[in-house]
């Protein structure tokens, strides 16, 4: 199964290989981003890989690695109505989540909601909501199928009952947030678990690259999808891919939602 990290070329032999090379990263990260609980370091691959590395002042005087967001930056540019920060057991202050509405039309929410995995949540959860922004959204795939065209897609998926209630060839479902409201913490139904940035969607291949980490030599699939009402970035690891990726075909994607604000508070 693909992992958030080999969704964008970082495959480890070992554990201690992972540990070993991410701490290498954090030391040489250049680009960097203050925030409350300490430092955001950035390291950037030349294809658009990126980890963030959340870093904090230790007692000793010292820079500590408190954890890690993987991203990818590239083409996505999303209108969202923010409504809130996700609250999430042992989330470290760095990372959480957020939800909000995609394409708001100022009368009423959006065209539908879904959270992500913002990379910069430190720097924005102080921020008032709800608020509209522009965010970079990009979904790490754990299963892809890609297709020739919306007919191939509906034959493959839709063969023989044409009365079956069909996913349009552009749409979204915010997993997340429906296994968050049918499922609870206790045996009463008291508490509802937190909504997770899980997200199926279908849409168009507007472009696609495969690129190759440099830091592993570990190949990755770029999709810029058009899907419902937004533009998503999607990442995936080659073994996760069915079908032949071609520019103008259809993708149907499982993934896990990161964004990036690109405007300021």
């Amino acid at each position: 199964m693909a992992s958030n990290l080999s969704t964008i070329g970082f495959v480890f032999a070992t554990e201690e290989d992972f540990r070993a090379t991410m701490v290498r990263y954090a030391a040489e990260t250049v680009a960097q981003a203050v925030c409350p609980p300490g430092t955001y370091g950035i390291w950037r691959s030349r294809a658009g890989a990126e980890i963030w590395f959340h870093l904090s002042p230790s007692d000793k005087g010292t820079t500590e690695i408190c954890g890690l967001t993987p991203f990818f930056d590239g083409q996505s540019d999303v209108s969202m109505k923010i409504t809130g920060a996700v609250a999430r057991n042992g989330d470290n202050p760095f990372e959480g989540a957020f939800t909000g509405w995609v394409n708001p039309d100022g009368t009423g929410e959006g065209s539908y909601p879904l959270v992500f995995d913002a990379v910069d949540f430190a720097m924005q959860a102080a921020a008032p909501w709800p608020s509209v922004r522009r965010v970079r959204l990009s979904g790490f795939a754990r299963e892809i199928a890609a297709f020739a065209d919306d007919a191939a897609y509906s034959a493959a998926r839709y063969p023989t009952d044409a009365s079956e209630p069909k996913l349009a060839p552009q749409a979204f479902i915010p997993i997340g947030l429906f296994a968050a409201a049918q499922s609870t913490d206790d045996a009463n139904g008291a508490d509802e678990k937190p909504p997770s940035s899980a997200a199926l969607f279908t849409g168009r291949i507007a472009d696609h690259r495969t690129f190759t980490n440099e830091a592993t030599g570990h190949a990755f699939e770029w999709l810029l999808v058009e899907s419902l009402d937004a533009t998503f970035d999607v990442l995936a690891d080659p073994a996760v891919v069915q079908g032949t990726i071609v520019v103008g075909g259809t993708v149907e994607a499982a993934v896990w939602l990161f964004g990036r604000f690109l405007d300021e508070t």
